[in-house]
């Protein structure tokens, strides 16, 4: 068990390490309103695979796995999500360029300021709804669990236990960011560099939700004809049962 858990955290540092929205999430959150908001956003994102690896301890990843369709359907919900992040960040980018300010008055990091009351609550939804959008991450626990606890029973208790060493890793990654982010912003909150990484951060959203759009359209167009090939085999079924039913008839008007 001790030797399942190490290797999983091992593997977890290397999913937590790879680039990805929310990596950019969290590096939006920082630069724009500070560490604090990064933070807030960081600890939403992690409570998404808490909750996956709970998800998949009571099969819900064995349904994603074997029903591409319903997978497809939260990948495009994730992917257009992402693009209304996007879209924010180019409205805040666009500000940022509108906006005349001294070149001595930039903004003062998060330990003075950040997210508080409702952007507190917003920043963490914004995390937590953009990692639990990626069913990527079901299927990442669908496919480790059995392969690291080899005979033993896959509960949900065993699936928030991994999501809370993922959710660890994550944290203490994400946190660096926050507040290598917000170091950064001391030197780059003048409207035009904000208006610069706000243009990046909303290309890479972009980015990310088209790659989860096209995906899930790659997933419907695989399902497509499986799921036909279902119908016309119940079709061909009933033609069966019809054709006997017919002909039952006139022996039955003997």
């Amino acid at each position: 068990m001790d030797r399942a858990l190490a290797a999983f955290a091992g593997i977890a540092v290397v999913v937590v390490l790879m680039p990805g929205a929310d990596t950019v999430l969290v590096l939006n959150a920082s630069l724009r309103d500070g560490t604090r908001a990064g933070i807030v956003t960081a600890t939403g994102v992690v409570c998404g695979p808490v909750l996956w690896g709970a998800l998949a301890g009571l099969g819900a990843a064995v349904i994603l796995g074997r029903n591409p369709l319903a997978s497809a359907l939260i990948a495009a919900a994730g992917g257009i999500y992402l693009c209304h992040l996007a879209i924010r960040s180019f409205a805040a980018a666009r500000t940022s360029w509108r906006t005349a300010a001294d070149i001595d008055t930039a903004p003062d990091d998060a330990p003075h300021g950040g997210a508080h009351g409702g952007a507190t609550v917003t920043h963490f939804l914004t995390g937590l709804t953009t990692n639990v959008l990626n069913p990527k991450i079901g299927v990442f626990y669908l496919s480790v669990m059995p392969a690291l606890f080899i005979g033993r029973p896959v509960t949900v208790w065993l699936g928030a236990l991994l999501g809370l060493v993922h959710a660890a890793v994550g944290i203490v990654f994400l946190t660096g960011v926050s507040v290598m982010s917000g170091l950064a912003r001391r030197r780059l909150g003048r409207p035009h560099n904000r208006a610069f990484l706000e243009s990046v951060c909303g290309l890479c959203l972009l980015g990310f939700g088209v790659f989860a759009l096209g995906q899930a359209s790659a997933a419907v167009a695989g399902a497509a004809p499986a799921l036909e090939q279902s119908v016309v085999i119940g079709l061909d079924d009933r033609q069966p049962q019809r054709g006997a039913h017919l002909d039952a008839e006139p022996g039955d008007a003997r």
